[in-house]
């Protein structure tokens, strides 16, 4: 995988995400970015209207919630605090998928490599 690539595309994210970043860290956002990317579905994204693309986020966003908690043990609060952010790094990486054709594609090299390896 480019790293540049993925590091400026999490740079990027990190540097639009409100302040509840600071709580969860770096790192964790870093994460979060790459386990969206990973999961990202662009074909379904390409053949949708917006409304229903706010319903494939939503899904995205819960399967990401989920596998977040099975890594780590969480409290109800910590679980309400990782679902906000969860949902604006989304609403960051969608509102940079639709700026331009070149980050549609970007973010297929990013699957594809992420693939590989």
């Amino acid at each position: 995988m480019s790293t540049t690539g993925m590091d400026d595309l999490q740079a990027h994210v990190w540097s639009r995400l409100s302040l509840r970043k600071h709580l969860a860290g770096r790192a964790t956002c870093d994460r979060l970015v790459r386990r969206v990317v990973r999961r990202w579905p662009a074909v379904l994204m390409n053949d949708s209207s917006p409304g229903n693309q706010d319903i494939v986020m939503e899904g995205m966003q819960l399967s990401v919630e989920r596998g977040e908690r099975s890594n780590v043990q969480m409290g109800v609060l910590l679980t309400i605090f990782l679902s906000a952010l969860i949902s604006e790094l989304i609403k960051c990486l969608l509102a940079w998928w639709r700026s331009s054709a070149s980050n549609q594609v970007r973010m297929a090299q990013y699957q594809r490599d992420m693939e590989t390896r």
